[in-house]
């Protein structure tokens, strides 16, 4: 037995520690301790583990730890560590390092996607635009744009559509075509007529016009579509209902004056007046249009067929 373990022994036992003392203290196997004490250094699991079991050793019992230390490494012939040696390790895993990261372009391939991403998002939204512009296209052209009517409207309805007219005798709405100055019907009673548009049409009486529009008695206009078709609604002077209209979409308007309605597909709608089936004679793709207030359809502007 060599001098490490013999001293290490002596100076335990002069100060009266026992093995199971640096047991509880230290937390090391007694099997560990005996080993260090018998220099059977072949039983501990080497490295710093076996410094750090001499270190706690020595403090335990009061020793200098690195003397401890020193004494197991010449017994242990264990030569302490290069620095040299570690500082030239360590540089060589440092200057590797740039050749490994080199090896994979990191940037580039992140700038690519995010190219990529951006020019998908884009083709999107052009195809979303060109998607709209081609729905537009298709759409039918406003049919109210097209006709003017040459008489004098009834209060409430200034639609830029064609309107029956009311009066207590029965007249035929006349269209004339569109110009591009006049977009808006022309009231009889706002400014005057001109020659050629008196000689043609029949002069209508706002005043009997106004007196057959009651207002405040609240009534309700269902608009029932078979089909897609073009509606326009407009009630107590405001629209409530223009475009295209198709099952299951079911409209219904509220008025206490006056409801005016229009379709450019007769044949495919079905309109009622407070629950009650209002027939349109118009067949598919024709023109029609009908005046209501609070007595039902009016009779000067009950269905009519408009030219196209």
């Amino acid at each position: 037995m060599g001098s490490f373990g013999e001293h290490l022994r002596r100076e335990r036992e002069t100060r009266g520690v026992s093995l199971d003392q640096i047991v509880a203290t230290t937390k090391i196997g007694r099997r560990l301790l005996v080993a260090l004490e018998e220099e059977q250094f072949d039983l501990l699991p080497g490295g710093i583990f076996n410094k750090s079991y001499v270190k706690a050793y020595a403090k335990c019992v009061g020793m200098n730890e690195d003397e401890a230390v020193a004494e197991y490494m010449q017994a242990a012939n264990e030569a302490p560590p290069d620095t040299r040696v570690i500082a030239q390790q360590h540089a060589s895993i440092h200057s590797n390092r740039p050749m490994q990261r080199s090896g994979f372009p990191v940037l580039p391939v992140l700038i690519l996607v995010v190219v990529i991403a951006g020019g998908i998002g884009g083709w999107k939204v052009y195809q979303d635009r060109q998607n709209d512009r081609a729905k537009r296209a298709t759409m039918p052209a406003n049919p109210e744009a097209s006709q003017q009517p040459a008489n004098a409207v009834a209060p409430g309805a200034t639609s830029s559509g064609p309107v029956a007219n009311q009066s207590s005798s029965a007249q035929q709405v006349q269209t004339l075509p569109a110009s591009p100055a006049a977009t808006q019907p022309v009231s009889a009673a706002a400014s005057p007529a001109r020659p050629s548009e008196t000689a043609a049409a029949p002069k209508v009486s706002t005043e009997s016009s106004s007196a057959n529009t009651p207002t405040g008695a609240p009534f309700e206009i269902v608009v029932r579509p078979k089909d897609s078709a073009w509606v326009s609604v407009k009630s107590d002077g405001k629209y409530v209902v223009r475009g295209i209209i198709k099952p299951p979409d079911v409209r219904t308007i509220h008025a206490t004056g006056q409801v005016v309605f229009y379709t450019g597909n007769a044949g495919a709608v079905e309109v009622s007046f407070n629950g009650k089936n209002v027939p349109l004679t118009g067949g598919p793709n024709a023109e029609q249009v009908v005046v209501f207030d609070s007595r039902g359809a009016v009779p000067d502007a009950r269905p009519k067929t408009v030219a196209p």
